[in-house]
């Protein structure tokens, strides 16, 4: 079971829009809301904080502002890495339904590992995890499927063998380069997508109902 982190496990987006307006307000650039963050995110750190300086989706700010503002954004964000960020309901439970079926769970997040160990241990989800890949462990990562097969080779399991849980476009399209079965939440950041429209093998409204539907995915 591969599991995305950010919209998936956590609800993030609240230290994430506090960082990212402290990291605005240095640099003298109109805050966002925290209805603007949950759609930026998903792409990992850089495209989140470019999409911030610019407010476009696409944007590209000089290299000199990116480079000051993701300083700063990794500053700020350490220091409140986890202080409204919380588990959605239905996680832990299903987490452990999973487990109790002898399910092998792995962590594939397109965060930055500095900040993942932390908010891991801080909200008790650091000892469900047999493996934890994050966003700059490679040179690439979601929707690019390299992380998906290195963690499967990892642990020895073929494409056929995985499913993948996430929320947004990113974790979707990763798990069909991959040809691994998806599962898509509808709650999380859809990067301003309508859920349906992802193209994920299950929706589903709760990590809950992923034990049920193993066999059926299978």
């Amino acid at each position: 079971m591969l599991f995305d982190l950010d919209g998936t496990l956590v609800d993030s987006a609240p230290d994430i829009t506090i960082s990212l307006n402290l990291m605005l307000e240095e640099l003298s650039i109109s805050s966002c809301s925290l209805a603007q963050a949950r759609d930026w995110m998903g792409n990992g750190a850089g495209r989140l904080i470019k999409r911030a300086l610019t407010g476009q989706v696409d944007g590209e700010p000089s290299a000199g502002l990116f480079q000051r503002a993701h300083k700063l954004f990794l500053e700020f964000y350490v220091q409140h890495i986890c202080e409204e960020s919380m588990i959605f309901p239905g996680v832990v439970e299903g987490l452990n339904q999973l487990r109790d079926r002898s399910c092998v769970l792995a962590l594939i997040t397109n965060k930055p590992r500095v900040f993942v160990p932390q908010l891991l241990q801080t909200l008790k989800l650091d000892d469900y995890f047999a493996c934890v890949s994050c966003g700059d462990d490679l040179p690439v990562n979601k929707p690019d499927p390299m992380q998906l097969y290195k963690v499967m080779e990892g642990l020895g399991f073929q494409a056929s063998q995985a499913l993948m849980v996430g929320d947004s476009a990113s974790d979707i399209n990763a798990a069909k380069a991959a040809n691994v079965t998806s599962f898509c939440l509808r709650y999380g950041y859809h990067q301003g997508k309508g859920v349906d429209a992802l193209g994920a093998d299950y929706i589903i409204d709760s990590v809950t109902e992923i034990a049920d539907n193993i066999q059926q995915a299978a």
